[in-house]
């Protein structure tokens, strides 16, 4: 995937881009850079209809190559280092978005998955409580 960034662009363009990609994970931009297996604070969380060039101070335009084996850190680290932006990817657990903060070893293909997983519907789950199985019987001798 390639993701064109300039100052106009506008974070829910990119934010788009990445979810057709990846339907189970998501990118946020945030006003302050975080540390490897770090969360970002919600407060600092950036609208989504914001301008790049609103919140960086590294005007430079480019292209974005971002593939299924980069790890978290490491596309968290280029969006960071090329463009001066802070973000955060998060992956779908359930029903809610959550910071992939211990898992930025991952790659986006990994993650992607988990979230994948955690979401589908039809997870099969142990029903312990009302559940009994048949007994065996032999079949009677006439």
């Amino acid at each position: 995937m390639y993701i064109e960034l300039n100052d106009n662009t506008k974070l829910r363009e990119i934010q788009e881009v990445f979810s057709d990609f990846y339907p189970y994970l998501q990118i946020n931009f945030y006003w302050k850079r975080h540390k490897k297996y770090e969360s970002s604070p919600i407060v600092e969380l950036v609208s989504s209809d914001t301008s790049i060039g609103t919140i960086r101070k590294t005007h430079l335009s480019g292209l974005l190559e971002i593939l299924p084996l980069n790890k978290v850190a490491d596309v968290e680290k280029e969006f960071q280092e090329r463009f001066g932006l802070s973000v955060q990817i998060l992956r779908k657990e359930k029903n809610k978005w959550e910071q992939t903060t211990g898992m930025d070893d991952f790659t986006l293909k990994e993650l992607n998955e988990f979230g994948r997983s955690s979401s589908d519907e039809f997870i099969v789950e142990d029903y312990d409580e009302g559940f009994e199985e048949e007994e065996e019987r032999p079949e009677k001798l006439l």
